[in-house]
């Protein structure tokens, strides 16, 4: 019954220990590829700071460009508004003095014809 015992033993201590093995050879593999990983992440990183710094003064040139030709549009865009309130302004204020001139002809009539009348 000893033997047995023992035989049972000595298998759960080489299996213990096969296992060991591997699971160390498994992480020693992780690490190894963990680290590879960090290598090439490390690597992305710098590409995409290398790359993007440039694109950024680009497009911060292009983006104050944009807000130049903006503020030149407004501008002339303000211009062109002022020049057609002038314009149309006018028309107006005429409307206006015939609109007087129009009244003040029309009450001459009716009190020159009232006159006539009577």
């Amino acid at each position: 019954m000893e033997s047995n015992v023992q035989i049972g033993l000595m298998v759960l201590i080489y299996t213990t220990s096969i296992l060991l093995v591997l699971i160390t050879i498994f992480l020693i593999k992780l690490i190894h590829t963990s680290t590879n990983l960090a290598k090439t992440l490390s690597k992305t990183s710098e590409m995409i700071n290398n790359e993007l710094e440039p694109t950024l003064k680009e497009l911060k040139e292009t983006l104050g460009s944009v807000n130049t030709i903006t503020k030149n549009a407004n501008a002339q865009l303000d211009k062109v508004k002022g020049a057609f309130d002038k314009v149309m302004g006018v028309p107006f204020k005429i409307g206006q003095s015939m609109r007087g001139l129009f009244s003040g002809l029309k009450e001459g009539m009716t009190a020159g014809i009232k006159l006539f009348r009577k």
